[in-house]
């Protein structure tokens, strides 16, 4: 490669890391906790481990709720079951020809209006308690949406998205820059010399190991981020303007599954067997979530469409579904197991699980989380790399500049983590009746977040900025279980026995984590000046 062309690629990979370097951060390490965004609810509302589904009479059910008095002709529902509750969901009607013959039990504006219904599964009641728990279990859609940038409305996710692209450019240029030495780089840690050395070698290994992750976060990433700007403009020049139409060649449907109203007929098959039918695809030992669709139900055109996921992990692509004509229960479409689905919604369901680690189980998640805090160990030495490369009479017009840009760097980055656990420790701190209960705590999460960026530009000091981060996030981490221990009663040594596996996972995670900061933090010494090591050096010799 001659210099001017190597000059070009390290300029790049330089310029465009500093420049996402800060978004970057934030995206991979609310990232690793939003990974186990289910389980840090479930620690949010002490929620025990998960019961299977109960088995539900579906025909029951939709008779219970035409008894209600809704309009049910033409009707699309969408039934789930989470544990011994059941969701069931109806859009608004439209265009339905039949009037209800009970409504006198409610008003016409209320019988074609949209349902919304949660019931237990044992006698139909309202469930009151699940409607509760999910209205306090906001703290991983928190981290999850901290990922993408969410708070930031409208354009937060595609923010995201840029980083992410700008972040294939910093990968990329970084892998020819090192292309020549990436196998002897991968070796190379010199804990001893200078700190540039330390930092580069940091840089350069730890982004060896994780290359392939970084790489495949970076395209998946781009792809989620900035989807809705490739679909409008395709949808403009290739197809009129219709995103319909584009949609619909993207994700082909069979000529069969067409959902136009025919005309009212209240004959159809009963909807328990099929369910069943399907259902029989799998083992008995899978542990199974299923979910049933009905499409203009009442009518000659009504179809049922039963998803199933297998728990089991026997196939990556481990869903299963049916499609049933309700007139006569004649099976339209069937997806086993083992097959593959169509391109264009398998390669979404791809790309959808190996961005969030949907595969494995909790270990693959957890290798994850690890590989997630290595990108972010990655991103913060190559901007000490940056800095320090920049400490030199060659830029010493610019010293004062580069200097605060890093204290505003590290501040924000390092900031983030003691940060994120004094969210831990406030969503146990605020009554779950409190209202506005998470407005309020993601507001002293932003404020605390702030106030530790200023602080970091104010002093200035890299190894305070570094150290202080490592002791608050220390201290936190090891006071998350305590405060939950006082909060709930389920302390880390009993809440596993007791069949709460997420509060103990979220505990010990903490506790470890929190333990382990604070060890860091104690071993930290300030790195001695550079002249005062030379003048170390000489006295040595001599």
């Amino acid at each position: 490669m001659s210099k001017r062309d190597y000059n070009v690629f390290f300029n790049t990979h330089t310029v465009s890391g500093i420049v996402i370097s800060i978004g970057l951060y934030v995206i991979f390490f609310a990232g690793a906790f939003a990974l186990f965004m289910e389980n840090i609810d479930h620690w949010e509302t002490n929620e025990p481990k998960e019961t299977a589904d109960a088995i539900i009479d579906y025909d029951g059910l939709i008779a219970e709720v035409a008894s209600k008095g809704y309009d049910m002709h033409g009707r699309t529902f969408l039934i789930n079951g989470h544990g011994e509750n059941i969701n069931i969901n109806s859009r608004p009607l439209r265009d339905s020809t039949l009037v209800s013959s009970s409504l006198d039990i409610l008003p016409d504006s209320v019988a074609k209006g949209p349902i919304k219904l949660e019931l237990n599964a044992n006698n139909y009641a309202a469930s009151k308690a699940n409607k509760e728990k999910k209205q306090k279990a906001e703290l991983g859609n928190f981290l999850f949406d901290l990922h993408y940038f969410n708070q930031i409305p409208v354009v937060g996710i595609i923010l995201s998205g840029l980083v992410s692209l700008f972040f294939l450019f910093a990968i990329i240029s970084g892998i020819i820059i090192h292309w020549d030495k990436i196998f002897s780089n991968f070796f190379t840690f010199r804990l001893k010399g200078s700190v540039k050395n330390l930092w580069t070698d940091a840089h350069t290994a730890l982004g060896v190991i994780g290359l392939p992750y970084q790489l495949m976060y970076a395209l998946t990433g781009t792809v989620f981020g900035l989807t809705i700007l490739l679909f409008f403009p395709y949808a403009q020049v290739l197809y009129g303007g219709s995103q319909q139409a584009m949609l619909a060649e993207v994700f082909p449907a069979p000529a069969t599954q067409s959902y136009e109203l025919h005309g009212y007929s209240e004959s159809s098959v009963a909807i328990n067997p099929l369910v069943e039918q399907t259902v029989a695809q799998l083992s008995q030992e899978s542990s199974k979530h299923i979910s049933v669709s009905i499409k203009n139900f009442h009518d000659k055109n009504a179809h049922l469409i039963v998803g199933i996921i297998n728990d089991q992990k026997s196939s990556f692509f481990n869903t299963v579904e049916s499609i049933y004509l309700l007139a006569d229960g004649k099976l339209i479409r069937e997806k086993k197991a083992d097959d593959l689905p169509p391109y264009a919604v398998g390669m979404v369901e791809f790309l959808h699980k190996i961005h969030f680690g949907q595969y494995g189980g909790n270990f693959v998640k957890l290798i994850y989380f690890l590989l997630a805090l290595l990108t972010c160990l990655v991103i913060i030495s190559g901007v000490m790399v940056w800095l320090k490369a920049r400490n030199t009479k060659k830029y010493l017009a610019k010293q004062k500049f580069n200097t605060n840009v890093g204290a505003i760097y590290l501040g924000v980055c390092l900031g983030l983590y003691p940060a994120i656990a004094l969210l831990f420790i406030l969503s146990k701190t605020f009554p779950v009746e409190m209202e506005n209960r998470f407005i309020i705590i993601s507001w002293l999460f932003l404020a605390f977040w702030v106030l530790y960026s200023v602080y970091s530009y104010r002093i200035k000091n890299y190894f305070l900025i570094n150290r202080n981060a490592l002791i608050l996030s220390g201290t936190f981490g090891i006071a998350i279980p305590i405060f939950n221990g006082f909060h709930s009663g389920l302390w880390l040594w009993k809440s596993l026995s007791l069949g709460y596996p997420d509060t103990f996972f979220v505990d010990l995670i903490w506790l470890l984590s929190g333990a382990i900061t604070l060890l860091v933090a104690v071993k930290l010494r300030s790195p001695q000046p550079e002249k005062v090591r030379k003048k170390v050096a000489v006295a040595a010799v001599n």
